[in-house]
């Protein structure tokens, strides 16, 4: 395989197959969300903030309302929404929780019974999804059913109904509420149906830790405003809307959100993957830069930073973004995946084939890990490894026809023309105007002695791709096995015209014009071959063409 590349790349000059093919591997994947995915050790969650209890009930909130401003967010994306009926139903269950505490007022008891009515009694349940209906409000008291945004909306939302001091925190990727009296203060953690998760926990999660500078200046693990809340809700939906390829929704929304808070490093970060794909390159790069600045210890920073610099070919760049991903978030395949590729970019194989066996380690059905340790196996002249990860990537994603060009440059390079030709029609059925397909095919076609056959393909390459010097000069070599001299001629003036420096090319034109008995030309040919490459093994055989045609 490793030979069919360094012949490709030789004759088609300007042509970086490597680079075309690896391209195709490289991801820019936002984090999943900003819902509760990293549930870690349970047995950690276990105790609160110590604080001594105050008997409150009666809490003027910071700002009422806060029902009705979630139902009119979500009017814009569920229309019809009757406000009047799920405020009605908001009552309800705040009047269950308040028959349910009867005279016991202490913060303690009040949480319990909130925990008991909404995730025992009325049964709201956790999920770790990320659509529409599991972040609005009318959503979640339809269905019962919400992530970490839509459970903490409707806790909050009760709360003030029941004018107790609840308050929205943020951590990245992740919402939950807050009981704090300024006495008393306990973490709610709605994912696990109100069990109380010290902050310290917050802290330290995988890949979307939060550095001790980001706390000190209140960017995370605060009480919110009833803003920055509604700032949580238009960053989800910004994510539902890039999810679904809207990307300019999801700029709008995300836009929104940062005017009402702008210290949230996801959101630049989210921001900056929007901008990349819309084009806007300074604008992502910005926003990649003022997301590290508010919290350097958030791992998909790194990652998208990491994969942009790989999109604009500042490889090394691109590198140690990811190593301080890996370093803050161990566990990202996505990280080892494209350090991986950026490591084949550069030739450095072994530790391309290291990042991309992490990756299978953390993830043995991830195709795309196997498809591409397979091209770097078949890089390093391990042909047999090579094989049996292109075998074990078809057989996770049989639908993944690039695979199957890979798999048939190796059977190529094997010379198993018949397997090579088979994996390659595949491919070619699937994508009929890829010009690179017809040149494997044309080369499988020539190997195994169907000259027709690869004269066509060869012409069809040129069809699609007409200004590549090394097509026309093993098309001229075609041309002359089927006995067509001067068609074989005239590819390779063609060939010289593009690329004036293969010596290849003048060679076979001089061997040609020898046999058609045009000597001038011929020895004009070879003089400019020796020009070329006066180290050539068949000097001396050309030497010896040229005295022979001087007599």
């Amino acid at each position: 395989m490793a030979r069919l590349y360094q012949q490709t790349c030789l004759l088609i000059m300007e042509h970086s197959v490597k680079k075309a093919l690896l391209l195709c591997f490289l991801l820019c994947a936002i984090y999943e969300g900003f819902f509760f995915t990293d549930k870690g050790n349970v047995a950690f969650h276990v105790s609160a903030d110590d604080h001594i209890p105050n008997h409150v009930w009666e809490i003027e909130p910071e700002k009422k309302g806060i029902a009705s401003i979630i139902l009119d967010i979500a009017s814009e994306s569920c229309q019809g929404i009757d406000k009047t009926h799920y405020l009605q139903q908001l009552d309800e269950i705040c009047e269950s929780i308040k028959t349910s505490v009867g005279k016991n007022k202490t913060p303690e008891y009040i949480i319990s019974t909130i925990n008991a009515i909404l995730f025992d009694t009325f049964g709201f349940k956790y999920t770790q999804k990320g659509d529409i209906e599991y972040i609005f409000l009318n959503k979640v008291l339809d269905n019962k059913i919400g992530n970490c945004v839509g459970l903490s909306l409707l806790y909050l939302c009760i709360a003030e109904n029941l004018q107790l001091p609840v308050y929205g925190v943020s951590v990245p990727e992740h919402m939950f509420v807050r009981y704090d009296d300024g006495s008393y203060k306990i973490n709610i953690e709605t994912g696990y149906n109100g069990l109380s998760i010290p902050d310290r926990y917050y802290i330290n999660v995988p890949g979307k830790a939060i550095s001790e500078k980001s706390i000190v200046n209140g960017y995370y693990l605060k009480n919110l405003t009833v803003d920055e809340v509604l700032a949580s809700v238009y960053l989800n939906r910004s994510l539902v809307q890039k999810q679904k390829g809207n990307l300019k929704d999801a700029l709008h929304d995300v836009n929104k959100a940062m005017a009402l808070r702008d210290t949230d490093a996801v959101a630049f970060c989210d921001r900056g993957v929007l901008h990349e794909k819309l084009g806007n390159n300074e604008l992502a790069i910005a926003d990649y830069n003022r997301a590290v600045d508010l919290n350097p210890d958030y791992a998909s920073t790194y990652y998208n930073r990491g994969s942009y610099h790989a999109k604009m070919e500042n490889i090394d760049t691109a590198i140690m973004d990811y190593n301080k991903a890996i370093s803050l978030d161990p566990g990202s395949k996505l990280a080892y995946y494209n350090r991986g590729i950026a490591f084949y970019l550069i030739g450095q194989i072994e530790s391309t084939i290291h990042d991309l066996s992490m990756v299978i380690t953390f993830d043995p059905a991830y195709a795309p890990a196997y498809a591409a340790r397979g091209l770097a196996y078949a890089e390093s002249n391990e042909p047999e490894k090579a094989l049996n990860d292109f075998n074990k990537a078809l057989e996770l994603d049989p639908g993944n026809v690039d695979i199957y060009m890979k798999r048939s440059i190796l059977h190529a390079d094997a010379m198993r023309y018949e397997e090579a030709i088979q994996d390659i029609t595949t491919f070619i059925e699937s994508v009929p105007e890829n010009a690179f397909a017809y040149y494997i095919r044309a080369k499988a076609y020539r190997g195994s002695g169907r000259f027709r056959e690869s004269l066509e393909d060869f012409n069809k390459m040129i069809a699609l791709k007409p200004m590549l010097a090394g097509v026309y000069y093993e098309r001229a070599l075609v041309k002359k096995i089927l006995g067509m001299p001067s068609e074989a001629i005239s590819d390779l003036n063609t060939s010289i015209e593009l690329f004036p420096y293969n010596p290849l090319a003048y060679l076979h034109r001089a061997n040609t014009h020898r046999d058609l008995a045009c000597k001038e030309k011929a020895l004009k040919d070879y003089v400019t071959y020796l020009k070329l490459n006066p180290e050539a093994p068949d000097a001396d055989e050309v030497m010896e063409n040229i005295k022979n045609l001087k007599r």
